[in-house]
């Protein structure tokens, strides 16, 4: 928060006279708001929020195909200029740009707020006066709040607003926020902070559960987002050309394959991630991942690294299983580690069965 920010002036009118999880959850107030990036994500949520009664007053794309995309699914024309959304005056400004844009797009809009000034009070359909704060968040997962400070610099209340779920059709990501878990992180930690309190507002209104991340954990929370669902499809992708080197058909390989998948995920959802775990590493078969090796050795060289690092942490949660002697998992430890693979050895009689 920049030094010297008068909080009370920031933030007053909606601390006591604004509630919006009210307003919001009566329909007493709809929330204006505008999108700055209606690519798959912003597209998704404006879409939603649309649906559930808010006003989409406006929206931009980067690109003119990304404007033709962003117009065929939410109708209207995109907006040119930061400076026309601006004078629609929304309540909230949702920013749903790359991250590399993030830091420009966030000192254009705080100069256009600047520049626009303090908007004019009137009164809403309860006779209370709406907020004089303006609203502005951004959907990044890695990127801290401190991005917005020019924003915020202008009078505008931050945040960020992350569903931790992946929008691939704007169409059908729509639905996506239902039982989807929302990371919010205002620039001012208060527990009363109105930015909270829209942020968690807006989570509840979608369907979703909000949950407060702290900024200095931004980029673990995302490597973690990263590891559950960005590295999750490469592993298919390159278990996929696996399949299609071993005989199946190319065209039939996923779907031959994904019943595997869906079992163990549901496994994992009914059982959790270690009781979840099956295959050689967790029955302690070190013969069968000697020949996994020299496999991969032979038709797929690329993705020995790959296999040698997550079978490394695999072991972890063999460990934690404590179904395989110590003995065993050294062994299987050293096989990992080493820079060939040896040639496999024959079955131990002490090995339980495939």
């Amino acid at each position: 928060m920049p030094a010297g920010r008068d909080k009370q002036a920031a933030s007053g009118i909606c601390r006591q006279n604004w509630n919006w999880q009210t307003r919001i959850e009566t329909q007493t107030k709809h929330l204006r708001f505008v999108v700055i990036g209606a690519g798959r994500l912003g597209a998704s949520l404006g879409l939603a929020l649309r649906a559930r009664g808010e006003m989409l007053l406006g929206y931009t794309a980067g690109s003119e195909a990304g404007r033709a995309r962003a117009e065929g699914w939410l109708g209207g024309r995109a907006s040119a200029t930061l400076t026309h959304l601006v004078t629609a005056a929304p309540d909230l400004y949702i920013i749903a740009v790359p991250d590399r844009a993030l830091p420009g797009v966030a000192q254009e809009l705080g100069a256009a707020l600047a520049e626009a000034g303090p908007r004019t009070p009137g009164l809403d359909s309860t006779g209370a006066p709406p907020p004089t704060d303006v609203f502005v968040a951004h959907t990044s997962g890695a990127t801290s709040s401190d991005v917005l400070r020019p924003c915020e610099e202008a009078g505008a209340a931050t945040f960020v607003f992350h569903p931790l779920q992946t929008f691939s059709d704007p169409l059908t990501g729509a639905d996506r926020f239902a039982g989807a878990a929302i990371a919010v992180t205002p620039a001012d930690p208060d527990q009363e902070s109105p930015a909270l309190s829209l942020g968690f507002s807006l989570a509840h209104l979608l369907g979703a559960h909000p949950f407060a991340l702290p900024d200095d954990k931004r980029s673990l929370y995302h490597a973690a987002a990263s590891f559950a669902c960005n590295y999750f499809v490469t592993l298919e992708h390159h278990a996929k050309s696996m399949f299609v080197k071993a005989g199946l058909p190319e065209d039939e390989a996923l779907a031959l394959f994904l019943p595997l998948v869906r079992a163990t995920l549901d496994n994992m959802a009914a059982q959790g991630t270690v009781e979840a775990l099956t295959g050689p590493l967790s029955r302690g078969d070190v013969h069968t991942i000697a020949s996994h090796l020299d496999a991969l050795a032979a038709d797929a060289p690329h993705l020995l690294g790959a296999y040698r690092a997550l079978g490394l942490a695999t072991l972890d949660l063999v460990r934690a299983r404590d179904e395989v002697s110590p003995m065993v998992i050294v062994e299987l430890e050293r096989l990992l580690q080493a820079m060939e693979p040896r040639p496999p050895s024959p079955p131990r009689e002490d090995t339980p069965g495939a």
